[in-house]
């Protein structure tokens, strides 16, 4: 009895204890209370706004360009020699005057070759002046002989009449006549001779100009010995020294113009089209409409840059198929230009056609859609706007905008209309 009854206490109390447990546990579910969710509060986004000012604007092209020489000189020699002479200056790099004599051939055998044909030209115009001299006397000879014939055919006609008057003999009337024929014929022989003389001064005058055009030619040779500079500038490809040989048209240098440095640039086609297609046109070859158009430049030397003005000059005869710009040339005009050189990498401004009653946005207040979000009431609403240009990061629109109305300065991905934000103006 003992036995079963130690059995079933250890069966019936853990089993009270399990029930009670779970009528407690069933009494708290039933008696919490019930928990309802409160609505999610409306996000309110920050958004940077730009006001709706009108404006009317002339925006810069900004395009990238070299520095080019507008002129340079090859220079070579134009006779054969031994340089005997170079500047000191005459060096890669250095800055030479226009006039300044740069190099020197040596001048003995051109020298020598002037005073020959010079002494020819003398010889050849004394020979002229004897010519002309003869000339001139045998024309009084041949006067004297037109003056002798007349006398001798008076003669001649007196003796005639005193034939008739049986007062003189035929013979003597013969002697006469030959008389007379006697002075023609030494009149033939004087123009014969003056006829000669004339085709000799005809030829000495056709060698006086021969000497003359050798001495010209021995003059500019002798000239061309001495290599000056044609204009203010500088130096480059300098390959020469003194007691060099050098033919003709041996290259001893190169010469780039200071004063003449240009901007070489490329405007794109559409660029190029539209500020063609706003300029005032002009009749006359030379009346292009972007010539005397003012630009800026810009160069970038380590962390200093230098500011330059220029003027555009030229326009490219043809567009460029592969890139489809238009080369231009801009001389420079003003800014510290003794420190430019060729082949500066530069930047260069370009003032566009006008702009009238438009609005200047950031480039990311505009959807690709040509859509803007403008605020009002603290919530955004959507409008489609008219896109005049876009350069840059800016964008030029027209719209009917008060210009009041605050424009989203920048848009972002969830942006739509209806959403709420709080309004910043842009610093």
């Amino acid at each position: 009895m003992e036995l079963m009854s130690g059995f079933s206490s250890r069966i019936v109390i853990p089993s009270a204890v399990i029930t009670v447990g779970l009528l407690v546990g069933a009494y708290l579910v039933g008696t919490r209370p019930n928990a309802h969710p409160n609505p999610p509060a409306e996000r309110v986004r920050p958004v940077k706004v730009i006001s709706a000012e009108r404006k009317n604007i002339r925006p810069e092209l900004l395009v990238y360009g070299e520095i080019v020489s507008g002129r340079e000189a090859e220079l070579r020699s134009m006779v054969a020699g031994r340089l005997v002479y170079l500047d000191p200056s005459y060096r890669s790099g250095a800055y030479v005057v226009a006039g300044n004599r740069l190099a020197e051939i040596d001048p003995f055998e051109y020298d020598i070759a002037v005073r020959e044909r010079r002494a020819d030209l003398v010889e050849a115009q004394s020979k002229l002046r004897e010519l002309e001299s003869e000339i001139e006397i045998d024309r009084r000879l041949l006067t004297l002989l037109d003056e002798q014939i007349e006398l001798r055919k008076r003669d001649r006609d007196r003796v005639s009449n005193l034939v008739k008057k049986s007062q003189a003999s035929e013979k003597a009337f013969d002697d006469a006549e030959l008389a007379v024929n006697s002075a023609r014929q030494l009149r033939l022989q004087g123009k014969q001779t003056i006829d000669g003389l004339a085709a000799q001064i005809e030829q000495q005058r056709a060698s006086i100009e021969r000497a003359s055009a050798n001495l010209d030619r021995a003059e500019r040779d002798l000239a061309d010995t001495k290599v000056v500079a044609p204009f203010s500038g500088f130096l480059q490809d300098i390959i020469v020294a003194t007691g060099k040989r050098v033919a003709i048209g041996e290259s001893i240098g190169r010469l780039i113009e200071a004063d003449g440095l240009e901007a070489r640039f490329e405007l794109p086609n559409a660029d190029y089209a539209r500020i063609m297609g706003a300029a005032p046109r002009r009749l006359g070859v030379d009346s292009h409409p972007l010539s005397d158009t003012k630009i800026e430049v810009s160069w970038r030397l380590g962390k200093t840059t230098y500011n330059y003005t220029g003027t555009i000059e030229r326009v490219g005869a043809e567009i460029d198929s592969t890139t489809g710009g238009v080369i231009l040339h801009a001389r420079i005009t003003g800014g510290p230009t003794e420190i430019l050189r060729p082949g500066a990498f530069v930047e260069v401004s370009i003032p566009d056609v006008n702009y009238d009653d438009v609005i200047v946005l950031p480039a990311l207040a505009v959807s690709a859609d040509r859509f803007v979000y403008v605020v009002e009431d603290s919530r955004l609403v959507e409008l489609e706007v008219d896109v005049v240009r876009e350069f840059g990061d800016k964008v030029l629109i027209r719209s009917d905008l008060n210009a009041s109305a605050s424009i989203v300065a920048e848009q972002f991905p969830e942006i739509g209309p209806g959403i709420s934000v709080s309004a910043h103006p842009v610093d």
